[in-house]
């Protein structure tokens, strides 16, 4: 994997995150990925149960969504990347800010066939 490449697939992750799209997630994983969020939760299989689980997690009252992404390494194997993420909640008045990691190997073809993440959150109350 190169840094652009890399580049280029945490760019598409970033919309389908920001724009909580279940499809445009699934679609960046191989038929055979295992995605697993933290180190304890549970581990997704395919695009199948990868869009199941987004479409689980999207929260319309979740507005202002926004990603952003640093890249700690690449190697011809592995990506690794510090990720920063947040979300309103107006109607809790709630600020959610995440700041993690992700381990992301794709293929030839720019999909993933694995990724690991782990995170830390901070809420804040807004007005």
């Amino acid at each position: 994997m190169t840094e652009q490449q890399f580049t280029t697939w945490l760019d598409a992750y970033g919309r389908a995150y920001t724009t909580q799209d279940p499809e445009a997630a699934a679609s960046l994983f191989t038929e055979k990925a295992t995605y697993q969020w933290g180190p304890f939760g549970e581990l997704l299989c395919g695009p199948t149960e990868i869009h199941r689980r987004w479409a689980e997690w999207a929260n319309p009252s979740e507005q202002d969504l926004r990603f952003e992404y640093e890249i700690l390494v690449v190697t011809d194997e592995i990506g690794i990347a510090r990720w920063m993420a947040s979300s309103r909640f107006p109607s809790d008045e709630r600020l959610v800010r995440y700041d993690g990691i992700f381990a992301v190997r794709l293929d030839d073809d720019l999909r993933c066939r694995e990724f690991r993440e782990w995170w830390n959150t901070q809420e804040e109350r807004i007005a």
